[in-house]
């Protein structure tokens, strides 16, 4: 999820896209920005704050012991790492921003709902930039998930293509996982909502349908998932085990929109269009969590 590149939209001007793509295994253009190179996460966190018993993880056990239903919500990117950039759209911002609605659409159901960052910085403790601070923060909001015991884990993104006509609404699960048809349920459920939810409100947005990630990167046939999302075990494309610990509950990864698209762009800066993607998604999550 992370590219950095330059289209073309236009003789006027370019626009710059850092993030979240519309397939890991799509070739794109040559990256032209300077901003801080693609990272392959391979290593376990070395940054990250673990030492004080206080904090958002204290919160995080507190909420997996009374009994309530406990939701990971996990805006992506964050610190020095942005995402998908363009017209006066930043991903990582707008990644809080949907995340803080959705959490107060659960909270009002009852349901505990853990975020993994509720600012524009990575994850508390990750203090390290570039490749180290997005292995670390991969890392973080993976412990943060687990130690929490949640019973779903939503990675929330936007997307960005070089091919501006590119829009819509589209859900990551991952098929090599023990709950692999839970991921699939949880996907299919949450993508119906929030297209339900955004047509309901009077938003034309596209369906994109739902993607198994397991191979959302693939080179020389070896395949790599999304860190948040794939098993133990697998190796980094240049065939190097990924140090990494799982998710320990379903989980998908959902893209709201594409900030490459002029109409895309319009729904992310309308509230009213926002609250209803919101609402979709946490009608998902909720509906997915009753079915269990």
């Amino acid at each position: 999820m992370r590219l950095r590149l330059i289209a073309g939209l236009g003789a006027a001007f370019a626009l710059a896209i850092a993030g979240c793509g519309t397939n890991g295994q799509a070739a794109l253009p040559a990256p032209t920005s300077t901003g801080t190179p693609p990272a392959e996460v391979n290593a376990a966190p070395g940054t990250v704050d673990t030492s004080s018993p206080g904090g958002q993880a204290a919160v995080a056990l507190a909420a997996a012991t009374d009994g309530k239903y406990v939701v990971t919500l996990d805006p992506g990117h964050g610190g020095d790492e942005s995402g998908a950039a363009a017209y006066g759209v930043v991903e990582k911002d707008s990644n809080v921003d949907f995340a803080l609605r959705v959490e107060r659409l659960l909270r009002q159901e009852g349901v505990e709902v853990i975020l993994t960052r509720r600012d524009t910085n990575h994850p508390a403790g990750v203090t390290a930039t570039g490749s180290a601070g997005t292995r670390a923060s991969l890392a973080e909001r993976v412990r943060l998930a687990n130690e929490a015991r949640s019973d779903v884990f939503v990675s929330i993104h936007s997307n960005g293509s070089p091919n501006s006509a590119d829009r819509g609404i589209e859900v990551y699960w991952e098929s090599r996982r023990e709950f692999a048809t839970e991921n699939q349920q949880l996907a299919r459920t949450v993508q119906d909502r929030m297209i339900e939810s955004a047509q309901h409100a009077g938003y034309g947005v596209r369906d994109r349908g739902i993607i198994d990630s397991s191979c959302w990167r693939g080179r020389d046939g070896r395949c790599v998932g999304l860190y948040v999302l794939s098993p133990a075990g697998q190796t980094t494309l240049g065939g190097n085990p990924q140090a990494k610990v799982p998710t320990l509950m379903p989980g998908v990864l959902v893209e709201l929109l594409f900030i490459s698209n002029t109409e895309d762009v319009a729904l992310l800066k309308d509230g009213r269009a926002r609250d209803a993607i919101a609402q979709g998604l946490a009608w998902g999550i909720l509906d997915f969590l009753k079915s269990r």
